[in-house]
């Protein structure tokens, strides 16, 4: 599609109308909208909706989520046509109707998937529907019958968020009393196809109660993302459920009448899921303790989300005393493992409200003085959040009693406060290379006089200007500064800027690495030298000597003498 074919898309009145409507019903916003009718497809279908008759109804696919937990419903605008015709540029309004529906994509298959496995199981699982067919044929189709429903259940438990053990046909009708042996050892009433049922489900129910167990809360940090404390929170709620769940299941009377046949019949998945049966009621005592002693949190985790980032530091130390209280009184939190995640959660939402009150991207376009106030306040709130780490390190043992043993925090602290480090490390960079942009803007104020005023105001106007030109490209550039897995960093920035201010030379041509390096040092030296003794020599500006003096030093102290080789 071309570009006046798109101009005549977007100034289309129909598609207007579209929009507003979407607008309206939906609330997307403008960003997916355009992204919407960006597409030529999706111009395509609207035009050939609105100016041909062989479609009388158009569903854009800009559908929003009105609910995110089960069942899944999404809402949908549907556009429908008064009648077979060509939609006119004039009363289109009074030929179109709009129709908002609200559709359940994911839960009502689902139900009609039980409805249907339901079906196929009472009519083909009765015996008088096969009589007359072969053994072979009749066993086959129990076969898969039995894998069909236990793929439903396992399916329907996925979706609800919980674990679902299916039973086998024949006892799940069955009575919990009527699943017995009647003789032992001398026979049993179940053939050998209903064992090896109830053996192959016991392997299925030990993969699926292993699956929950095996869960971690740290597996999300350990793939690289970096949530805050809820998701910690929200985890260990939706463990206990899920445990309590599957407790409940396998302590039902007709799994204890399974597992009596299993003992009887001295079968060898009896031991081994008897171990798994402990583990779960172990693992339920652990998810009810914990999500117990983490609800105090919530409060916390409320207030911090709805504080402004100036105005946390304030919430600290009841953060801390909290985590000290749950350390010293839970069974199972008080376990290193756990305490890290979430310590390194709690660094990710201060973290995340500092991005936000920071906006890196805007950072450098903002004014000086504001940048220069939004970082300091930033580096106070991590040093606070660290120091207040250290300062509950040494006084854990206060929050044990005489009889209890005591339990330090015997993690290290690099664990917790790596990613926090790193963004501190970058936060100071910018803190000093704003403290010297604002040394450099007094270039401006600064008028020399005396025999040679004129040429020093001169240099001190071109180092101005130059210090403005690189600032402005600092400025328009895209860049995160507060990305540390950025090769680009503002260390390198502030040195460029710098060296361009100084008039540094260039690497010597057709010289080695090493001797360009080494000669560019040996030459700025020099002309630091140089300026400095020319300055010098005006006793009456002392100040401004004394200044200029002092971060030509400290430049050279930091990203020349200490690493000649940086450039």
């Amino acid at each position: 599609m071309t570009l006046e074919e798109f101009g005549v898309v977007l100034s289309d009145e129909r598609v207007d109308f579209l929009r507003e409507q979407a607008f309206c019903v939906l609330r997307v916003k403008a960003e997916k909208w355009n992204r919407f009718i960006g597409a030529e497809e999706n111009q395509k279908i609207i035009l050939d909706f609105l100016d041909h008759i062989w479609s009388n109804r158009l569903i854009p696919t800009v559908y929003t989520s009105v609910k995110t937990s089960p069942p899944w419903k999404t809402k949908l605008l549907c556009v429908l046509k008064r009648g077979v015709r060509r939609i006119d540029r004039q009363g289109f309004r009074k030929q179109l109707s709009v129709v908002c529906m609200v559709c359940a994509f994911v839960y009502v298959p689902f139900k009609q998937l039980l409805c249907t496995a339901q079906v196929l199981v009472c009519v083909l699982s009765n015996g008088l529907n096969h009589e007359d067919w072969p053994r072979v044929v009749s066993d086959d189709i129990h076969r898969h019958l039995e894998k069909l429903r236990s793929r439903v259940v396992t399916l329907r438990g996925s979706a609800e968020g919980r674990t679902m053990l299916p039973l086998p046909l024949c006892l799940e009708r069955a009575r919990a009393q009527d699943i017995v042996l009647r003789s032992v050892p001398a026979g049993w009433p179940l053939d050998r196809g209903l064992l090896y049922s109830i053996e192959t489900l016991i392997v299925q129910w030990s993969g699926q109660i292993w699956h929950v167990l095996k869960k971690d809360s740290g597996m999300v940090l350990h793939h690289g993302d970096h949530p805050g404390p809820s998701v910690e929170l929200q985890f260990w709620t939706t463990q206990r459920e899920n445990l309590q769940g599957i407790q409940s299941q396998i302590q039902s009377p007709k799994v204890e009448r399974i597992m009596e046949i299993l003992r009887r019949v001295k079968s060898s998945y009896y031991s081994s899921f008897k171990d798994v049966c402990l583990k779960v009621n172990e693992a339920v005592l652990e998810a009810d303790d914990i999500d117990l002693f983490l609800c105090p949190l919530r409060r916390l985790i409320s207030n911090f989300e709805e504080r402004s980032f100036p105005k946390v530091d304030a919430l600290l130390p009841a953060l801390f005393h909290t985590l000290c209280l749950i350390w010293s009184h839970s069974q199972y939190y008080c376990s290193p493992q756990h305490m890290v995640v979430l310590l390194q959660e709690f660094c990710n939402l201060i973290i995340e409200k500092a991005f936000a009150y920071l906006i890196p991207e805007e950072l450098f376009k903002m004014e000086l003085e504001e940048g220069v106030e939004r970082v300091h306040i930033t580096i106070s709130v991590l040093r606070t959040f660290k120091q207040l780490f250290h300062t509950h390190l040494q006084k854990i043992p206060t929050y044990f009693r005489h009889t209890q043993t005591i339990r330090p925090w015997d993690f290290p602290a690099t664990v917790v406060f790596q990613r926090s480090d790193r963004i501190m490390e970058r936060l100071l960079m910018i803190e000093e290379l704003f403290a010297s942009a604002l040394d450099f803007l007094k270039l401006e104020k600064i008028e020399l006089g005396g025999s040679r005023g004129k040429v020093l105001s001169e240099m001190v106007f071109s180092m101005s200007e130059e210090f403005h030109d690189c600032w402005r490209a600092i400025r328009e550039s895209k860049y995160n500064p507060l990305d540390y897995t950025s090769d680009v960093r503002p260390q390198i920035i502030c040195a460029y800027v710098f060296q361009l201010q100084l008039g540094c030379a260039a690497l010597g041509k057709n010289m080695p690495s090493v001797a360009g390096n080494l000669k560019w040092t040996q030459e700025l030296r020099n002309r630091i030298l140089t300026n400095r003794s020319n300055l010098l020599q005006l006793a009456h500006m002392y100040g401004l000597t004394l200044l200029i003096t002092c971060k030509l030093s400290h430049f050279f102290k930091t990203h020349v003498r200490s690493d000649p080789f940086r450039f």
